[in-house]
């Protein structure tokens, strides 16, 4: 199991330090916090720290006084390895470790992308057939192999310069923080919200501010492989979900993967979309049956 281990320097100058084994992990003066500072230096609820599949991810949930990373005023922004946190006068290291459990439980991370992608290869196809044999109209074949690249490559320079390029900078970080805010709830937003991070970072260094355009790429680089990681399972969830006739959960994968889809095309779009109206007649079937 992934730990979360902290040390913590009070303005007071005393050092403490804390270990956690959470996904998250609150920062504040309220007697709930894990991470507990002085009532003058944090509100009760002053920084969320999350723990994702990219590493660890930072979000301010109080601005009076503004959280920093590197003295750097953020919203919500990745945690890299040797970045400080600062709150107040205090300022938090975080550093993720794996817990001691032998080669057992660390043996058992390293298989599951390879675990992955065996059951996605060795899925048998039978499935597939047994859905669309009616009579009619042949449905289409398992799925492609291949699938769309979600982005483009990243941008390598800015539109503009020198003020510009911040004012632009600026404005493409808040869109993208607004985008993935929404991801949650409208997959395609996380998807379009990379590239403009990525956007946000070239111009933010061609602006002469380094330190906004690390945290935007940051931010671009923890978003990708968290979607990347989603999107590669959602597809195997299909697989798995047509090769054991569950159709209803098949036809939940296939309308997420369209979302991330959006706008893409290809053989796996076209495979999607004419899964999606055959689950439909099946779907339906099965309820008015």
């Amino acid at each position: 199991m992934r730990t979360l281990k902290f040390q913590i320097r009070l303005h007071t100058g005393q050092v403490d330090q804390l270990q956690v084994e959470a996904e998250r992990v609150l920062i504040g003066s309220g007697a709930h916090c894990e991470i507990r500072l002085p009532v003058d230096q944090a509100r009760v609820e002053h920084v969320l720290i999350e723990l994702g599949p990219a590493g660890i991810f930072a979000r301010a949930l109080n601005f009076e006084p503004p959280p920093t990373i590197n003295n750097i005023p953020f919203q919500q922004a990745p945690l890299p390895p040797g970045a400080v946190l600062g709150v107040g006068g205090c300022q938090i290291y975080s550093e993720l470790v794996e817990a001691q459990g032998g080669q057992g439980a660390q043996g058992q991370k390293k298989k599951s992308p390879v675990m992955v992608i065996a059951l996605a290869i060795i899925l048998p196809v039978g499935a597939y057939m047994a859905l669309f044999d009616d009579g009619g109209d042949a449905g289409p074949k398992p799925s492609p192999k291949q699938a769309p690249e979600l982005w483009a490559p990243p941008v390598a320079s800015c539109p503009y310069t020198g003020g510009q390029s911040l004012a632009f900078a600026r404005e493409k970080m808040a869109v993208a923080d607004a985008k993935r805010e929404r991801r949650p709830f409208h997959v395609q937003d996380g998807v379009q919200a990379v590239p403009i991070y990525e956007a946000a970072a070239v111009c933010f260094r061609a602006g002469g501010d380094p330190g906004s355009g690390n945290l935007a790429e940051e931010s671009a680089k923890f978003l990708r492989r968290d979607i990347t990681d989603d999107f590669r399972t959602r597809r195997v969830r299909l697989d798995h979900a047509l090769a054991i006739e569950d159709y209803v959960s098949a036809q939940k994968e296939v309308r997420v993967l369209l979302q991330f889809t959006e706008g893409k095309s290809g053989d796996y779009v076209t495979w999607l979309s004419n899964l999606d109206r055959k689950l439909k007649l099946k779907v339906g079937g099965t309820k008015k049956s």
